[in-house]
């Protein structure tokens, strides 16, 4: 193959030189460097052919020794193919012998199980009884401190044996918690209540004047005793089934040392605010409600400055000893409440004086003291069904109350600033800002409430309000429908239009969009059926003086536990998705809708009246001879038009009352609008209904842009501009004769126009300013003008 390779190429040579020699034989010796390309193309040529050649002579060995380790790895694996069988028959062969053996040995290895398990049982059980007789030698020996320690190696006990199966144990050790638990809380609590008296706690009185000297010794054993009763503290499940059992409430208690702190007040409370005491007054709960944040501001400091530094020493650094303390307040004015209400029910002013004054105390306790939003607080009485439903009632009709009295009010439909008018540029009647004030008061109430539920349950009664404020200005507004131009009239307008700018702020406030999305989160619970209240009975979210409830309790459910309940992801991501489809529209979208409907109506016939009153003094305008009126050579100079005068002194008296009378936004929409309709109305009615001269359509523009479009120019900078039509049929009329000739030639040429580039009545049009007038308007236009 080589051979032939080279033979041919030998003859391409010769061939190559003998063709050159034959057609180029006069430039061979200017081309005698193509023989030398030539000859280094052959090197290379045979160069790629011997290396090709040496390729070819490798291969076939490589292939053959892969080939052959190839068959040597297939003997490999049939060789351990063979072994692997063999062994797995001696396997079996030995499983099967030993068979009999495994059965006895599993039954034994049970057996051993099993006794371990007694064993271990009887370990607790020794170990509970050994700690249990420690307790009890420390007591006789008053060694508090071991007994203390042993109690707490007891509880490690039943905390170890939690996740146990063992019931009767785990009830064996809590049952020997709970004794050894009571006697030394009886103990120590003995204790520490005689060293709190010396200390002067609570300070109160005489103590709070004159506080008793403190000593370093009365401190450290306040300390000490502080930290054994930490110590002694129940368990998490222990505590609260003690809590249940005591006070019937599902909640967890106070650490036991703050108990203990409470316990003082408890019994200062109950002496003066139950019973036949004169401070027991249902009329007056403001008397309870400063008295606990008397107590709370008095004992502040101590609590931060002595109780504080224990917690943080004893492991419970994320405890607040102040929130602690207020949380045992709170109970004792959620208790009260729950006792009260009943009574106070039965009259109105009396529980609505109860709200305010719980409302205001729930406000001072977490903006002035940093309560936790998430912890109980007294509103959660209020939110007990029968009481949020009188509440409602309540709410319901003291706004209606104040809507009476807010509209009947002399100075009802006048505003507070109108003597001020940088300030009164809404120009809001008294009534508007008043309606606004008690939506706001009535915001302000329910902001702090636990519940989302009776958040929506509010904002549901301000809806119902806006419609029934919206029905009422409605009323008053047909009585005066007559002359929208009154003051009353367009007082009201102002009225809506505030109340709509006012709701649409609220579309975006965080709380309301916040409140929005919670509640497409939630489902709301019926309660139009409202269970009877006893004294008895107490809110699902009050906490006991020892208690702390979660913010995702029953009756303050939030979006967590919504999350919480069992939902696929994409079950999850649906339910997103349909609530972000509800958040594009606000929760105020209709009540904007109903009210912007209102002022809509209101402002057209405003207009509409302005509207008709020139449009009836515009009869002698109409009827001017503008065909007859000298052209500009023959006058000296230009005058209004008399049959003008009344029209234009009318519309300008009715501008300077509307802009007087209206808030400036509304009046920039009248004032446009009247511009729209006063612009349709002279094309459509005086100048279509008319022919011109020179003399006539001059006396028009002169009408029109010296006299009627100023009195829109105090408004905007362009007057003309909206009143395209007028401006664009007085170009047309007081064109030069030539050009209005050719303008109708090729209108009559182009009888249907369309528009578009290729259109030459449009692109004419266009160079002459006209946009907005039809061709056909055009067209009559050109034709009512007399050419002379």
């Amino acid at each position: 193959m080589a051979a032939s390779s080279t033979m041919k190429t030998k003859h391409l040579s010769k061939f190559t030189v003998d063709f050159l020699n034959e057609h180029f034989s006069d430039d061979v010796k200017s081309l005698s460097n193509v023989k030398d390309i030539f000859n280094k193309m052959q090197d290379s040529k045979d160069s790629l052919e011997s290396q090709l050649s040496l390729a070819s002579s490798e291969i076939p060995s490589e292939v053959d020794l892969a080939v052959s380790n190839v068959e040597t790895a297939q003997i490999a694996i049939r060789r351990l193919q063979g072994e692997k069988e063999s062994l797995h028959h001696a396997v079996k062969d030995q499983s099967h012998d030993l068979q009999p053996m495994v059965g006895d040995v599993t039954t034994l290895v049970e057996q051993v199980q099993h006794l371990q398990k007694y064993i271990k049982y009887l370990s607790f059980i020794t170990k509970v009884e050994h700690l249990s007789s420690d307790i009890q030698t420390s007591i006789l020996t008053d060694g508090f401190e071991t007994s203390v320690e042993s109690f707490h190696d007891l509880k490690r006990v039943y905390t170890d044996l939690q996740e146990s199966d063992c019931k009767h144990l785990l009830k064996f050790t809590s049952d020997t918690i709970n004794f050894w638990h009571k006697i030394l809380k009886n103990k120590l609590a003995s204790q520490f209540e005689d060293v709190l008296k010396s200390l002067g706690w609570p300070f109160v009185g005489t103590s709070l004047k004159t506080p008793p000297s403190q000593s370093p010794e009365l401190r450290a054993h306040m300390e000490a005793l502080f930290s054994q009763l930490l110590f002694i503290q129940l368990p998490d499940g222990l505590r609260v089934t003690a809590q249940q059992s005591e006070e019937g409430l599902d909640t967890k208690p106070l650490l036991l040392p703050l108990q203990l702190m409470v316990k003082s007040f408890r019994k200062r409370f109950r002496f003066h605010f139950y019973g036949n005491r004169q401070t027991n007054s249902i009329d007056k709960p403001e008397w309870y409600f400063a008295q606990v944040l008397g107590w709370i501001r008095d004992h502040t400091h101590f609590l931060d400055q002595r109780v504080q530094p224990i917690l943080a020493k004893t492991g419970h650094e994320t405890v607040s000893a102040k929130v602690e303390f207020m949380r045992g307040m709170v109970f004792l004015v959620t208790e009260k409440m729950t006792n009260d209400l009943p009574e106070t029910m039965y009259d109105e002013h009396i529980f609505s004086h109860l709200v305010d004054e719980a409302i205001l105390f729930d406000r001072e306790l977490k903006d002035g003291y940093s309560y936790p939003p998430g912890l109980p607080c007294c509103l959660s009485v209020l939110t007990l069904p029968r009481a949020f439903h009188k509440w409602m009632m309540v709410e319901k009709q003291f706004a209606g109350a104040k809507m009476d009295i807010m509209l009947s009010s002399p100075s009802a439909w006048q505003s507070q600033y109108k003597d001020i008018a940088d300030v009164d540029e809404l120009k809001v009647p008294e009534c508007g800002e008043s309606f606004i004030t008690l939506m706001l008061t009535i915001t302000d109430r329910y902001k702090g409430l636990p519940s989302v539920i009776h958040k929506v349950r509010f904002l549901k009664l301000q809806l119902h309000l806006l419609e029934d404020f919206r029905i009422r200005l409605v009323q008053v507004m047909q009585g005066v429908i007559h002359d929208p131009l009154s003051d009353i009239f367009c007082a009201i307008i102002n009225a809506v239009y505030y109340v709509t700018e006012v709701l649409q702020e609220w579309c975006n406030l965080p709380f309301f969009l916040q409140l929005q999305y919670q509640h497409l989160t939630l489902e709301e619970p019926d309660y139009t059926s409202a269970q009877p209240l006893s004294s008895s009975s107490s809110p699902t979210t009050v906490s006991s003086p020892v208690a702390v409830s979660s913010p995702t309790s029953a009756s303050s459910p939030s979006i967590l536990t919504t999350a919480s309940s069992p939902l696929s992801d994409l079950s999850l991501y649906e339910g997103l998705e349909s609530v972000a489809e509800e958040l594009e529209t606000s929760m105020f979208e209709e009540a904007i809708d109903t009210y912007n409907q209102l002022k809509t109506e209101m402002l057209k016939n405003i207009v509409k009246c302005i509207e008709l009153d020139v449009q009836s003094r515009s009869q002698a305008y109409r009827k001017d001879k503008w065909l007859l009126l000298p052209s500009h050579k023959e006058t000296t100079g230009h005058t209004l038009s008399s049959s003008a005068c009344e029209m234009l002194l009318v519309l300008k008296d009715h501008l300077t009352h509307i802009q007087t009378q209206l808030s400036k936004p509304l009046f920039t929409l009248a004032w446009q609008r009247l511009a729209e309709k006063l612009d349709k109305f002279i094309l459509e009615e005086i100048i279509l209904q008319n022919r011109f001269n020179d003399g006539g359509a001059l006396q028009l523009e002169f009408d029109m842009t010296r006299n009627l479009f100023p009195l829109f120019g105090e408004f905007t900078n362009k007057p003309e501009n909206y009143f395209r039509q007028v401006n664009e049929a007085i170009k047309l009329l007081t064109m030069e004769t030539g050009t209005s000739l050719l303008m109708k030639e090729l209108m009559t040429h182009e009888s249907s126009p369309t528009p578009g580039k290729d259109s030459s009545v449009f692109n004419a049009l266009h160079e002459l300013g006209i946009f907005k007038l039809t061709t056909q308007t055009c067209r009559v236009l050109l034709d009512i003008k007399v050419n002379t």
